[in-house]
């Protein structure tokens, strides 16, 4: 599929909207935390609302990719997106990954069943990119992660569902909207 110019600029600025949200929510929870990596507590709620929001405004196979790409490659200089600062893997793996949610999305008609099932595939699918990968090339977050993942999947699972929720809440009450009819028309 081709995207329009303000398609592809509305998914510039929910990625930017997304990398906000991030960074600045998840250093206040880090900030009062004291605990590094916490903030992925949030990261699952907003990045499911943001994505079900643009998935649902567009209702285009690959804009969720072309979101976690700019993501990604935005939070490039930072922890965020899975892996230590300037990891240029975390571009394709993100992308990658967000793929495969954007293909369940689609081939399900971006019914509420395909963000439902496409979100554990995202999740699952996601980690075992990333495990694969830091195992290869021997990085020291490979056992943190591994030990980590069944809690790690159902926590970023369980808070995926809650952003998704939001991201259809937001999309309801913002479909009638002329600056989303505008985007989509």
């Amino acid at each position: 599929m081709t995207f329009k110019t303000k398609e592809l600029i509305f998914i510039a600025l929910m990625a930017a909207l997304l990398f906000v949200l991030n960074f600045t929510i998840g250093a206040g929870i880090i900030a009062a935390t004291g605990i590094p990596g916490s903030s992925a507590l949030i990261d699952g709620i907003t990045n499911l609302a943001v994505v079900t929001f643009v998935a649902l405004v567009l209702r285009k196979f690959g804009s969720i990719a072309l979101l976690y790409l700019v993501y990604a490659i935005i939070a490039l200089p930072t922890h965020m997106a899975g892996g230590p600062p300037g990891f240029i893997l975390k571009v394709p793996l993100l992308a990658g990954s967000a793929l495969l949610f954007d293909l369940t999305i689609y081939l399900l008609k971006y019914r509420k069943s395909g963000f439902i099932i496409g979100l554990p595939i995202l999740t699952l699918f996601g980690f075992a990119l990333y495990i694969a990968t830091y195992y290869f090339l021997g990085m020291p977050e490979f056992q943190k992660l591994l030990t980590a993942l069944p809690v790690i999947f159902v926590s970023f699972t369980v808070l995926g569902y809650i952003g998704m929720w939001i991201g259809f809440k937001i999309y309801n009450r913002t479909k009638h909207k002329r600056v989303v009819l505008q985007i989509t028309a």
